[in-house]
């Protein structure tokens, strides 16, 4: 069974860069005529039809500019220790230090400081102001000690 999946696997790749390659290779570098030079090509040896002689001129896509994401330190910063308090939580429920009750209200307080974090980043332009950013910071040692207390 094996064999044959990997038979029909590389024959399937074979053939797909075989008609790749003549794909490409069939076709010039520009494919658009009205762009070509008309010098380069003797069009007097031979009365044939070519696709490329009926192409329409290629028309530029529409490029979608999406505002580059900048880097926010306090935010992420808040989100990571979040991450990591949260890490915490399911590991100490894994080894039975935490009950399913404790877990639960803890993954909600860190809920709760994630959405927090994220309300004043929107505001803010998804920045964090220091004075907030320390409230978080504390919000997230406070929850750091409550793991650690109820464990």
């Amino acid at each position: 069974m094996r064999s044959t999946l990997k038979t029909i696997a590389l024959a399937a790749t074979a053939l797909s860069l075989a008609a790749g390659g003549t794909f490409a290779a069939s076709r010039p570098a520009n494919p658009n005529p009205a762009l070509q030079e008309h010098h380069r090509y003797d069009r007097s040896s031979g009365d044939h039809d070519s696709a490329d002689d009926f192409m329409m001129p290629a028309q530029p896509t529409p490029v979608r500019m999406t505002p580059a994401m900048t880097y926010k330190p306090r935010l992420h910063q808040v989100l990571a220790d979040v991450r990591s308090a949260e890490k915490s939580i399911r590991r100490e429920e894994a080894m039975h230090k935490l009950s399913a009750g404790a877990a639960g209200r803890l993954e909600a307080e860190a809920q709760g400081i994630r959405q927090r974090a994220m309300a004043v980043a929107d505001a803010n332009h998804g920045t964090l102001p220091k004075a907030n950013f320390q409230r978080l910071e504390a919000s997230v040692r406070k929850l750091d000690r409550d793991i650690v207390r109820l464990s």
